[in-house]
């Protein structure tokens, strides 16, 4: 799996039961590991956001059109500090959109 340090792909897509679309991004290194790991959380998440808002996912797999999406960070621990704050307002932003955003320490 690509990881957010590789911010030009989607990670993993699963359709769940219910219909619904979950798309994972996930990063094996603690957080504050890596000085460029912020850049590329921001990066994996416009690379995410833009692929379903702009009709990428949709274009890729049509049986999707019209399911509810939801965007899962899966993470080795919580993030905190800086990465937090990212995932604060990139949650309320995704919102608005009506995209979910969750995130899934090990």
């Amino acid at each position: 799996m690509a990881g957010i340090a590789d911010t030009n792909y989607v990670d993993m897509i699963v359709q769940e039961t219910d219909g619904s679309v979950v798309l994972v991004m996930t990063e094996t290194r603690e957080w504050g590991s890596d000085p460029l790991q912020a850049e590329q959380l921001k990066q994996k998440v416009n690379r995410y956001t833009g692929y379903v808002v702009e009709g990428g996912l949709v274009a890729d797999y049509p049986h999707l059109a019209g399911a509810a999406v939801t965007i899962r960070l899966d993470c080795v621990s919580e993030p905190t500090g800086e990465f937090a704050r990212i995932v604060e307002v990139t949650s309320a932003g995704l919102r608005r959109l009506g995209v979910g955003f969750v995130v899934g320490a090990r």
